[in-house]
């Protein structure tokens, strides 16, 4: 412990000398240190700890219903109720539905996010409430009108104030009582989500208008259970299949088999891995740029040093002695950037959320920097100090005697080809971490290009609204929205105004049901479940979709026989090289003659093959939720607040909620690739800078070790311009070394994310090449001081220096 002290005492000493070394090394080391501090803190509550105040997580699994042919569906409350009585392996199973309702303030009615689910959810998940009380055994049974509120909610509309419990609240015109609050840190069973409050999924027919709570067929919840201790996924997929056999056997036309997954497997958590992968290896990436960085400085300043530690040597001090010296003075560079990295990790742990496109759903999460992520960072720290510091003390600590102790300090060409190695590897890293930058931000911008299936995204507003809120049913609603589309269309600046259930690229959830189709026979076990989409009069024209044949719709289908539009997948399956115009399906209770064949579309993500899909008239279907449409003439977030006001002036009783953009909803299709791209282009710019550090402490390092060389070049006639031209070659040389070494990586990078890349080629030529030529002028701009400082030398006195 007394030589420990002894060389802690020394490494500050010596440190303290050289301020500017070591402000340039913690920096370059937090800096590596942060970024993949910061990813693993995303990754842990994201990915590895995605619900913190569940206890016990592991055991949460997700049960669907395996669909005829293949594939999942959600599950029917019938369904649910016969897993609940016949599984063996579970402590409990929930089922919820996430629904967006009207909430009365004093302001008007609020639009907000309601879980409805069973009364066992918060049992299941093991959440305890913080205020009040969560459901109770037997309320469902009873249908009680009881709600429990979202801690965010809370605060945000209640101002979190503990009298809440025992309010009433009046939601979509039904009184429910609230009983509780919940912890901070728990926003649902939906990573990423924050709901806003919890009521009793045995209120839906009270609450939204709708009984489909007794119908098989009505497959809309999505359910979760938790493990009874000691048990594994494997027990639970055999109890699965002895449930579904036994299902079977009692409902043979119905899908019985449920089929269990982690919740990690599914949603938000499942798609974000990949990125997190590659997030993982450019701040990897970046990390051991920083490194190299400091390793750098270190042999260069070692090679200062060589007559200090010759002397040591000389004077008896043991090699040991000398490299645990040095690497306890890397220790305390270590130290200072471990520090300064848990401080950038702090800094930057909400930094994800801003990258997080505008949805119409309450996002929120929380990145405490834990004692987990405290522990990485320590980690990476204590890493750091063998992957720097290691091999410049071993250098160091075996110097040429005679040599240094004669006061020879020009540095060996080892230790200069090995300081030009380091920067060659630094700006090959570099490259990968800005290709891959690169190739993200390349597929968003191609990602808009591609033929989406309707015209000009830039000038549609989006606006959510739900007739139930208003008190309108199906035969007061579709009225009801003829007149407020009527009011709206004539506002300034709109060209037309629809209303439709299903929006491509969004957010809303399509809605599906079984076809038969005239004239189609489908094969054993064929999932004959087709998406259909509700809209108003004039939607085709409103979303510029294009109809290939036939017509669309006019205000006379609302009410006249039942006609669909199909699109042009749906005609391929099932109609191919047939005439569709005129032809019969039968969908819902009812047959719908085909009128229209419509262009196909870009439905769920831009990677999908377009699906059949029917479009009816709202009217002849009915949904209480649902999309005003806009087609404006002008920034359709201009209109947004006129619109607003004249919606109020119509209906004031509806909502009028999450506003947007056509091109902000489409976000979400690429949701993964733009949080993947906005933070990788961020670590890809520390990457270039790190890399510009190192050209440049090299080139700078070597103009100050050849002074006496340079000056004799001047004494004898070298144009300066000639100096500064030799120096910014060399400096040029070790970047095109790394360039080379850090394309043919990058090409294997960009092979391996080839899966998260949106209509771009892994081997992009534009990136590539922008990225070289970022390099290139990097690099320039790096070696410029030095080499006008070698430029500048004057002879006299670099003789007198030496």
């Amino acid at each position: 412990m007394r030589h420990l002290i002894q060389d802690l005492r020394v490494a500050l000493r010596g440190l303290a000398r050289s301020p500017g070394f070591v402000a340039v090394a913690i920096l370059s080391l937090g800096f590596g240190i942060g970024a993949v501090t910061t990813i693993y803190n995303w990754t842990d509550r994201f990915l590895l700890h995605p619900l913190p105040e569940v206890a016990d997580s592991d055991r949460i699994v997700m049960l669907q219903t395996v669909a005829p042919g293949g594939g999942t569906w959600a599950v029917s409350y019938p369904t649910y109720r016969d897993w609940t009585e016949r599984a063996q392996v579970y402590d409990g199973i929930t089922v919820t539905s996430p629904e967006q309702v009207g909430i009365r303030f004093d302001e008007g009615v609020v639009s907000s996010f309601v879980l409805l689910t069973t009364d066992n959810y918060f049992d299941v998940f093991g959440v305890r409430a913080l205020h009040g009380r969560t459901f109770q055994a037997g309320e469902g049974r009873r249908a009680a009108q009881v709600v429990v509120l979202g801690y965010d909610y809370w605060e945000r509309r209640f101002g979190a104030d503990p009298s809440v419990v025992g309010r009433q609240l009046v939601m979509n015109g039904n009184g429910y009582e609230i009983v509780g609050v919940l912890p901070r840190r728990f926003g649902g069973n939906y990573v990423g989500l924050n709901l806003d409050l919890y009521a009793l999924v045995d209120t839906y027919p009270a609450l939204l208008g709708d009984s489909p709570l007794e119908r098989r067929g009505s497959q809309f919840l999505e359910a979760f259970a938790r493990l009874k201790p000691g048990l594994t996924i494997a027990d639970a997929e055999a109890d699965a299949k002895r449930v579904g056999a036994e299902l079977d056997a009692l409902y043979p036309d119905d899908a019985n088999q449920p089929r269990v997954q982690s919740i990690l497997d599914q949603g938000p958590p499942a798609t974000m891995r990949p990125i997190f992968y590659a997030l993982f290896a450019v701040t990897g990436l970046v990390l051991l740029i920083a490194c190299a960085n400091v390793a750098n400085l270190l042999l260069a300043r070692a090679t200062v040093r060589a007559r200090e530690l010759g002397l040591r040597r000389a004077l008896g001090a043991g090699r040991g002695r000398v490299v645990r010296q040095l690497l306890t003075e890397s220790a305390v560079l270590a130290g200072g950037g471990g520090a300064l990295g848990i401080l950038l990790a702090y800094l930057g742990r909400n930094a994800m959320l801003a990258m997080v496109p505008p949805t119409p759903f309450p996002i929120g999460m929380e990145f405490p920097v834990n004692g987990r992520v405290v522990a990485v960072a320590v980690g990476l720290a204590a890493l750091t100090v063998v992957v720097f510091g290691l091999w410049p003390a071993v250098r160091a600590s075996r110097p040429d005697l005679v040599t240094v102790l004669k006061d020879v300090t020009t540095g060996s060409k080892g230790r200069s080809f090995a300081r030009t190695g380091l920067v060659a590897t630094q700006v090959a890293l570099a490259v990968v971490s800005l290709v891959a930058a690169g190739l993200f931000l390349r597929a968003i911008g191609q990602s808009l290009k591609v033929d989406l299936g309707f015209r000009d995204p830039n000038h549609l507003l989006l606006v959510e609204t739900d007739l139930r809120v208003g008190g309108l049913d199906e035969n007061t609603g579709p009225e009801a929205v003829d007149q407020l589309l009527a009011r709206l269309s004539a506002v300034p600046g709109v060209e037309r105004a629809a209303a439709n259930t299903f929006v491509p690229l969004g957010w809303s959830c399509c809605r599906s049901s079984n076809a038969r189709i005239d004239g189609y026979e489908p094969a054993e076990d064929e999932n004959m479940s087709v998406t259909y989409n509700l809209v108003s009069a004039g939607y085709f024209e409103t979303m510029g979709i294009e109809l290939v044949s036939g017509r669309g719709f006019d205000p006379l289908d609302r009410t006249g026989d039942d006609v669909a539009v199909v699109n042009e997948a749906f005609v391929r399956r099932y109609w191919p090289e047939q005439q569709a115009i005129g032809r019969i399906f039968r969908q819902s209770g009812r047959d719908f003659t085909v009128v229209g064949v419509a262009k196909d579309g870009l439905y769920r993500t831009l990677t999908d093959a377009p699906f059949p899909l029917i479009y009816r008239p709202f009217g002849q279907g009915y949904v209480s939720g649902l999309t005003l449409t806009f087609r404006t003439s002008v920034d359709p977030k201009s209109l947004a607040e006129t619109l607003r006001r004249e919606a109020r002036a119509e209906r004031p009783d509806l909502p009028f909620a999450g506003v947007r953009t056509m091109t902000e909803s489409m976000q979400q299709a690429t949701i993964g690739q733009q949080i993947g791209s906005r933070s990788l282009a961020v670590f890809g710019l520390i990457a270039l800078l790190l890399s510009a550090i190192g050209v440049y402490g090299v080139m700078a390092y070597t103009v100050s070790q050849r002074t006496r060389e340079i000056g004799v070049r001047v004494a004898l006639g070298a144009a300066r311009r000639d100096i500064a031209r030799m120096v910014l070659r060399q400096g040029l040389t070790i970047a095109g070394i790394g360039v080379v070494i850090g394309v043919g990586l990058a090409a294997l990078a960009g092979k391996a994310m080839e899966a998260l890349l949106l209509g771009v080629s892994p081997a992009d030529p534009f990136t590539f090449v922008s990225v070289v030529g970022l390099l290139v002028v990097v690099a320039v701009a790096a070696s410029l001081v030095p080499a006008i400082r070698a430029a500048g030398v004057d002879p006299m006195r670099a003789f007198r220096a030496e």
